[in-house]
């Protein structure tokens, strides 16, 4: 289900042009842009570091391991997901990864950064990638799996951010997230992880 940014209402269409209001999402660097202000600067992140990313994840251990780590995951606990979604896609590396491994998924990427969308297309074969703000996700009950990979540090309202993934997949989906324990960090976002599985088990 897609939700109109301007208006607020959820509208099941193929287009993203609202029944409701008329609002369509602009368009920014040939992407769909739901936060176009954001597009080029952002707090937590430079864009200029896509650049220097791409050149290195390859043949990095972190990103390498951390690839393999996500598609275990994956493969171990929800192997027939249809479609997924990542916050923060970046230069696509783990969308790569992601579509090799599971070549029948249906996979869409979103990032605050044009920039870094450009390198992810490159990357990528037949993955929908889309300018967003993770802290207003423009979909609701539409995604089976969805996953944030070293992001949700970069993001004050990280909590938050953390609501709209969980607004955004299936009942009986799954999130998948990968943060540092820095000061403390990541027994903070277990203890949110924990509350939100809370909310599940109620519903």
């Amino acid at each position: 289900m897609k939700i109109c940014l301007a208006c607020n209402q959820r509208f099941d269409q193929v287009t993203w042009t609202c029944p409701h209001c008329g609002q369509t999402p602009s368009l920014k660097e040939g992407y769909l842009a739901f936060a176009p202000e954001l597009a080029q600067a952002s707090e937590g992140f430079e864009a200029k570091f896509f650049a220097q990313l791409v050149e290195v994840e390859a043949n990095n251990f972190w990103f390498r391991s951390r690839n393999r780590l996500i598609i275990w995951a994956l493969q171990r606990y929800f192997p027939q997901a249809r479609n997924f979604l990542e916050i923060g896609c970046g230069t696509g590396f783990v969308l790569s990864g992601i579509e090799r491994a599971f070549p029948h998924l249906t996979v869409s990427g979103s990032e605050i950064f044009t920039k870094g969308l450009e390198f992810a297309a490159q990357r990528l074969t037949h993955a929908q990638l889309f300018q967003m703000d993770a802290r207003q996700i423009p979909f609701d009950n539409e995604f089976e799996v969805a996953g944030a990979f070293d992001v949700l540090e970069h993001i004050q309202e990280d909590t938050t951010v953390l609501g709209e993934m969980y607004k955004t997949t299936f009942r009986g989906g799954e999130l998948y997230s990968l943060f540092p324990n820095t000061l403390g960090y990541g027994v903070k976002m277990m203890n949110t992880v924990i509350m939100f599985a809370g909310i599940q088990r109620k519903n």
